[in-house]
């Protein structure tokens, strides 16, 4: 099975109570509300990678990046898994940039976010993993028909 690495980051504002949020376009086969993210370059350093894509995809420095478990998207049709670590990070700089070519960049309260329509595919289940520390890793796996079969925590 070819895997993929990914990374993504919830970017919390706690002086505001706010997430911040990412409606991608369609680009990599998935759109809709997510957090930002991307691929881990070859030889890149995980941690390194996040801390790039956010950069890239908001304008916003991040550090401080804490590792809250991993999603697997496994698609056993195309014999592909794509494995991303998903980072939380208070610790920001900068401003956002409004040219994104992902999308447009939000701030949401967590609850409105919940309530949001237009969701990418398993990010409520992404959402609950990155703040309830009673599991680690979520798994998600595709039908034939490119629908979501299961979502597991484990």
């Amino acid at each position: 099975m070819n895997t993929v690495l990914q990374n993504m980051c919830m970017i919390y504002d706690r002086e505001n109570d706010k997430i911040l949020v990412l409606d991608k376009v369609k680009k990599h086969g998935w759109e809709g509300l997510t957090f930002v993210g991307g691929h881990v370059e070859e030889g890149e350093v995980l941690y390194d990678s996040c801390v790039r894509e956010v950069f890239e995809e908001t304008g916003l420095t991040v550090k401080n990046l804490k590792l809250k478990g991993t999603v697997s998207w496994i698609d056993e049709i195309k014999d592909k898994r794509e494995l991303g670590f998903l980072y939380y990070t208070e610790d920001f700089s900068g401003e956002l940039i409004e040219n994104n070519v992902e999308g447009t960049l939000s701030w949401f309260g967590i609850d409105e976010f919940r309530n949001a329509n237009g969701k990418s595919y398993s990010i409520d289940k992404i959402l609950d993993l990155f703040l309830n520390d009673d599991y680690s890793e979520l798994i998600v796996k595709w039908n034939k028909n490119d629908e979501v079969e299961t979502e597991e925590f484990f």
